[in-house]
């Protein structure tokens, strides 16, 4: 290895979803690209991630016929999802010499990624970034209904998952027993939860934040893409990420705002009808409710620009990119006090950190983010936190860089 790069091969099996952490994982890959000599391997992705790696020069492996990832009753009790992904590694072409070639491995977790882990050799160095838990597995309300219904239900499904919980405590015995694999987690939480949950200690390493993606500065065209997303409401607004699950708090969202005299514009949420219920829900208690899905990054940024806050209600989210995405276009966050999003917000100085449930204090807080001396303090508090904590794809690759050197070495 004298005398050449480092043979780094990537690896997050599922792809398609494009929600954070293939974002950040796509964030990362050109300067993981020019640090190491890179390729890439996965079960399924989009074209467009596809044309963005390769361009790179990096090689995909990734099968013709993409794996799916599947939800359900049955799939959650019996890890059938797992066992599926297991077959699809297993079963990729080019995948073992890739093993092989590569000095060390890079693997970042989520739905089929540690089955990828039965492949490797216990003498290859591998390095996991850990980014949440598996969801539904050590905690009730990703079973739950969106709307936070169906607790009967969730408390069933979480006490039949007990095979499936000992499947995925079972695929990291390998990082206790193995000075060769280590693990790192994306934010203090996650170490605590990885602590907690499988008995293992990791450092920290934070996602990053892309400030070319998120430029303050107004550019031509912006009033118009507004108009063509928002339609002819000219209201104030705050926005809010993810899918209409419990986890991520939609409706809970609503809740928060109730009296504001805000809309709530969602960016992900479900199925047609699932987003009809949605807004329905919202119309009842006086909040208009808009969702917006398959944004591109330009669009996504101009939205939250122009809103009063971002805002978030996401149960034990792992770290949360939307924060600092908000930090760097200079958009007030207000999120739940919970989880990752105490790495990233100080409350009161680039931000605020709300109890769930305290609606006077979420009143309170929006009322702030509406205050223009309040909204440029914070604005200037949250690049200097993005600054402080070193989330850019330099840093990242410089501490992954050295983690690996010591399992090299």
């Amino acid at each position: 290895m004298e005398g050449r790069a480092t043979r780094l091969l990537v690896s997050k099996a599922a792809m398609v979803r494009n929600g954070g952490a293939a974002r950040d994982l796509l964030r990362n890959l050109p300067e993981l690209s020019r640090k190491f000599e890179v390729k890439f391997c996965c079960l399924n992705m989009l074209d467009s991630q596809r044309a963005k790696i390769e361009s790179l020069g990096v090689e995909v492996i990734c099968p013709d016929r993409q794996w799916e990832a599947k939800g359900g009753i049955w799939n959650e009790i019996s890890a059938k999802q797992d066992r599926s992904s297991k077959k699809a590694w297993e079963s990729l072409e080019g995948i073992r010499e890739a093993i092989e070639w590569a000095d060390a491995i890079h693997l970042t977790t989520g739905a089929g990624s540690m089955d990828f882990t039965s492949l490797v050799p216990n003498s290859k160095p591998l390095h996991l970034h850990f980014l949440e838990s598996k969801s539904g597995i050590f905690d009730s309300v990703s079973h739950l209904n969106s709307d936070g219904s169906g607790m009967w239900r969730a408390h069933v499904v979480h006490t039949l998952q007990i095979y499936h919980r000992r499947r995925i405590i079972s695929s990291f015995k390998g990082f206790n027993q193995n000075e060769k694999w280590i693990i790192s987690a994306n934010s203090n939480f996650s170490a605590s939860r990885l602590m907690e949950e499988y008995g293992i200690t990791g450092e920290v390493l934070f996602p990053v934040v892309d400030l070319s993606e998120f430029q303050r500065e107004e550019s031509p065209g912006e009033d118009r893409v507004i108009d063509r997303l928002r339609g002819p409401n000219e209201s104030e607004y705050v926005v809010t990420v993810g899918n209409l699950s419990r986890f991520k708090g939609a409706y809970e969202s609503v809740e928060h705002i109730v009296g504001c005299d805000l809309d709530l514009v969602l960016v992900g949420g479900g199925s047609r009808t699932e987003n009809q219920d949605f807004a329905s829900f919202g119309k009842g208690l006086g909040v208009n409710v808009q969702v917006l899905s398959n944004l591109d990054s330009t669009e996504m940024a101009i939205l939250m620009k122009r809103s009063t806050a971002v805002i978030g209600l996401a149960h034990g989210e792992a770290f949360g990119l939307t924060p600092i995405e908000s930090m760097a276009l200079g958009v007030p966050p207000v999120f739940v006090d919970e989880g990752g999003f105490r790495d990233t917000i100080v409350d009161g100085v680039n931000g605020r950190l709300v109890a769930r449930g305290d609606f006077d204090d979420w009143r309170q807080a929006l009322m702030q983010a509406r205050d223009p001396d309040t909204r440029a303090r914070w604005a200037q508090s949250g690049f200097s936190r993005i600054v402080e904590l070193g989330l850019s794809s330099e840093n990242y690759a410089s501490q992954l860089d050295e983690r690996l050197r010591s399992l090299l070495w």
